[in-house]
């Protein structure tokens, strides 16, 4: 999985922020330069919530959340909610644990959406897979990046089984970011994708001051009706084709050195949504049911080959489709899987505003959170307390 942290490092590690600079940040903060200063607090609480919960919410109604505790070692602000669904989409059995009605960042966990609305632009015949992308400067997003000119297909899979920043952002501005923004906020009203992933980090680094000014425009902006966001987010995709990616991982990278980081920007400029929100959306597009057949196989097999679920499940799926996110201080885990009797169970894991500040560091929290969702989902899809 991509990182969402810029860094300019061996190609080894050419999307990750080593450790050594997590730590020398910390040791500049609080030790070199002689203060005492605390990692700047988490995002606002902004809270969103489409309708009543009809399964009760944590399950059984009434009872204490039957999850067990997180792994050691995560902190922050945490909402995880998953849910069993029926064929009318309704959750019929859910576990939650924190505010899942509270507005979290995606991180690279929306670009399965932005695949989405690129396949539903082939099906309709506007686009093929085989048409070909250029990967322009202006197109070009932070870390490593797909060069020259690729096609709609070979674009999708690095978005999904690689989260390339750049090949996500091809595709979001081939699909149109307006019509991706209206159709997702048709279908979750609490979901937020108005952001090529260019434009979310250049307004985050202060680039783009005249359409965005990260020291006015905070996170208030984030509880905006969509109507209203639009016209700032069309601005942001468009200038930030004037700039190149190697511009903003460098006022990125001074940015989340320097004394003007603010968590309270991550809900402004981010893609947004609620862990209940999102589950239920994902409970509705990760299957790609409303895809064609040959899309479709596609993009299951995408979801299926990327990160992160075990090797070996527990969980009784035939289909089983996530993708995680990963950047300064956050981790988020999402996916959907069918389940043998037809009934999909699908969650949201976000985990914002922690004291971990690396993006790898915070990716080596995966694997015993991937071990706690198998537990916890494998117990709510047989309907029974996780042990």
């Amino acid at each position: 999985m991509r990182s969402l942290v810029p860094a300019r490092l061996s190609p080894r590690r050419a999307a990750r922020w080593p450790a050594a600079l997590a730590l020398l940040l910390l040791g500049s903060l609080a030790g070199a330069l002689g203060t005492s200063a605390p990692l700047p607090s988490q995002a606002p609480a902004l809270s969103c919530q489409e309708a009543p919960d009809p399964s009760g919410g944590p399950w059984p109604p009434g009872s204490a959340i039957p999850v067990r505790p997180l792994p050691a070692g995560i902190t922050g602000r945490v909402a995880f909610y998953a849910a069993v669904y029926g064929t009318d989409g309704q959750p019929l059995r859910a576990v939650q644990l924190g505010d899942v009605d509270a507005l979290h960042p995606l991180a690279s966990a929306f670009k399965p959406l932005v695949v989405r609305a690129a396949l539903q632009e082939v099906d309709a015949g506007r686009l093929s897979l085989g048409t070909r992308l250029e990967t322009t400067p202006g197109r070009r997003s932070i870390e490593g990046y797909p060069a020259g000119r690729n096609t709609v297909e070979q674009l999708a899979r690095l978005a999904l089984v690689r989260s390339d920043n750049t090949a996500s952002d091809i595709l979001h501005l081939a699909a149109g970011p307006e019509r991706v923004a209206r159709a997702v906020g048709a279908l979750s009203p609490c979901t937020r994708i108005l952001h090529t992933t260019k434009a979310l980090w250049a307004a985050q680094a202060g680039l783009l001051p005249d359409v965005f000014r990260p020291g006015v425009d905070g996170a208030g902006s984030a509880a905006l009706p969509l109507e209203e966001r639009l016209p700032v987010a069309q601005a942001l995709n468009r200038r930030a084709q004037d700039l190149t990616g190697p511009q903003v991982e460098a006022a990125l990278d001074r940015y989340f050195h320097g004394p003007d980081y603010d968590p309270a920007l991550e809900l402004a400029v981010q893609n947004t949504s609620t862990a209940r929100a999102y589950a239920g959306l994902l409970a509705r597009t990760l299957p790609g049911n409303d895809l064609k057949p040959t899309t479709r196989r596609l993009y299951r097999a995408w979801l299926a080959d990327g990160c992160c679920k075990p090797a070996h499940p527990t969980l009784p799926a035939p289909f089983w489709g996530a993708k995680a996110g990963s950047g300064w201080r956050i981790l988020t885990l999402t996916g959907a899987a069918e389940l043998p009797g037809g009934q999909v169970l699908a969650y949201a894991y976000f985990n914002d505003g922690s004291d971990t500040l690396d993006a790898e560091d915070m990716e080596r929290q995966i694997p015993a959170l991937v071990r706690w969702l198998d537990a916890t989902l494998t117990a709510l899809a047989a309907g029974r307390p996780t042990p």
